[in-house]
């Protein structure tokens, strides 16, 4: 940020407020805190408040967050200790490495009805987007941090009685600032094969659903002949301002959807995966795409493309034997 007056991307502190640093420093510090710190800090000041509130302050505090590794943050669904009820875990990626035992902090979970499972559609910037597992007409929006969830108004497929997948993306639009959802609705037919497929796009801004067009969209949805190609697999991951994922078991092609401008793409996997790979699936990990690979149920790899769209900067990073997974400790 410049530092010169009259410069719109510097809050201006009061003469007379508790700061003794330059505005400058206030933010550098500010930008670098946790939300619950953030949250707390807002009622500091009307200053404070109009500087954590702001656009530019919000995209600073978020990319400084995405690339800190010791960030990193696992959740667990669990029910073992509940009964019939569903909980949320937080636990942090690094002990799982590093420690014999891990702590498995409770978060709750985002709904009154803690009976069903809510399933992980999304994650970007914090924010969760949870379905009922697989449905159209129950979706939320929850912020884990700080304990506050939105219900998202429901998809409405346009076919009535048809059996129906929804896939979905969550994601935000840096161009816009506007956190959006992606629905693939994919219609089945009475010998169980798609025959229509619908696609919208949920604005948080509008709190409302677009149907968008696929028509000749580089065959992601369609073949030449046609029909219609393998589902794509959710949940969706974003990376570079785009939604990815696996489109099939057996292509092996990992999609992409550029939530801005709505066009389709294709991102290049690793030339080799290795002998034995029988799973994998299209992830991030911070703000790099990362595609995990299980091996015969023994190990699995985490390869990272430290440089989007260049396929030489695939890299493996991790490799976790499923041993040393069973002998994690998660502490309550």
């Amino acid at each position: 940020m410049e530092g010169e007056e009259g410069s719109s991307n510097v809050t201006q502190f009061p003469a007379d407020s508790m700061c003794i640093l330059p505005p400058e420093i206030i933010t550098e510090i500010l930008s670098r805190l946790p939300v619950k710190s953030l949250l707390k800090f807002k009622s500091v000041s009307k200053c404070w408040l109009a500087l954590i509130s702001s656009p530019e302050f919000i995209d600073t505090h978020l990319s400084l967050s995405a690339n800190k590794e010791e960030m990193l943050h696992l959740l667990v669904l669990n029910d073992l200790m509940y009964g019939d009820k569903w909980c949320y875990r937080d636990v942090h990626v690094a002990s799982l490495f590093n420690n014999s035992v891990t702590e498995a902090v409770d978060l709750g979970y985002p709904v009154e009805d803690d009976s069903f499972q809510l399933r992980i559609e999304g994650c970007c910037n914090g924010l969760l987007l949870l379905s009922a597992h697989e449905s159209i007409k129950y979706l939320v929006l929850w912020n884990p941090t700080i304990r506050k969830h939105k219900n998202l108004p429901e998809f409405r497929p346009r076919r009535k009685g048809s059996y129906y997948r929804p896939v979905y993306g969550f994601g935000y639009d840096e161009l816009h600032h506007d956190y959006k959802v992606m629905g693939i609705c994919y219609h089945y037919n009475a010998n169980d094969s798609v025959d229509d497929v619908e696609i919208k796009v949920y604005s948080l801004r509008s709190d409302s659903w677009i149907s968008i067009d696929y028509c000749g969209e580089t065959n992601f949805i369609k073949n030449n002949d046609g029909s219609y190609v393998d589902e794509l697999d959710s949940p969706a991951d974003l990376a570079n301002g785009k939604l990815h994922w696996n489109m099939g078991r057996e292509k092996k092609d990992i999609v992409s959807f550029d939530i801005a401008n709505e066009k389709w793409g294709k991102v290049e996997k690793p030339s080799s995966y290795g002998v034995g790979e029988t799973e994998w699936f299209v992830r991030t990990m911070g703000s790099d795409l990362c595609v995990f690979t299980e091996y015969k149920e023994t190990h699995f790899c985490i390869w990272v493309m430290k440089e989007y769209g260049v396929k030489q900067s695939w890299m493996k990073k991790y490799t976790i034997s499923n041993a040393d997974i069973s002998k994690t400790t998660l502490q309550e």
